[in-house]
């Protein structure tokens, strides 16, 4: 089998079953979700983002792994073609999302990096998790990924600035910037606290 990412016929193959897969997913998490919000009469999300991601940004992590461009290599390797953003309010939501997700019955959970608990150099923070999404097609089951990160409106709005800047400075970001935007995340960081504390405090008036 040709595995070459630029044969057309094969590429839009597989950007179809990574659809089918961004379907399925969708559907569970808004199923879960929903049971969520009916047994706690309470919904943790403030709204959610899907994406799958281009060829262009596909070959071009790959080429930054250091990998052959090949629909293989692809499905290997880039394990964020489908992405799915979801933002809560507060860190516990965060945490009840984590758990809520990790009980699915239609998808395992592949791996996970709990960066609010180990922050990224950068200041980075958020909760990823990597899921396997089963798909159905002529009676066999194929199976792909996607990466789900979970984090507050504030980590979100930290990461909205972050990815904003690394665009900006494509080849290196001046320290000083660096440096102001890493306080800017343990702001938020301690923001996010303040704000959990708040709603507890509320919840138990």
């Amino acid at each position: 089998m040709d595995n070459n990412l630029f044969d057309k016929a094969k590429m839009d193959e597989l950007m179809i079953k990574y659809n089918f897969a961004l379907q399925s997913l969708k559907t569970e998490l808004n199923i879960l979700i929903k049971e969520f919000e009916f047994n706690n009469k309470y919904n943790p999300v403030e709204h959610m983002k899907f994406r799958i991601k281009s060829e262009k940004s596909a070959i071009q992590k790959l080429k930054r792994k250091g990998y052959d461009v090949t629909i293989k290599n692809l499905v290997l390797h880039v394990h964020d073609m489908i992405g799915i953003r979801i933002v809560c309010s507060f860190i516990s939501d965060v945490y009840d999302i984590v758990h809520v997700i990790k009980n699915s019955k239609i998808f395992k959970i592949k791996s996970e990096k709990n960066y609010i608990e180990n922050p990224k150099d950068t200041g980075y923070i958020s909760y990823h998790l990597i899921v396997i999404v089963p798909i159905y097609l002529n009676n066999n089951i194929e199976y792909y990924e996607a990466e789900i990160q979970i984090r507050t409106v504030a980590m979100d709005f930290w990461a909205s600035l972050d990815h904003k800047i690394q665009y900006k400075f494509p080849n290196a970001i001046p320290n000083e910037v660096k440096e102001e935007l890493y306080n800017c995340s343990l702001v938020i960081k301690e923001l996010d606290q303040k704000m959990h504390k708040l709603n507890e405090k509320v919840n138990s008036l």
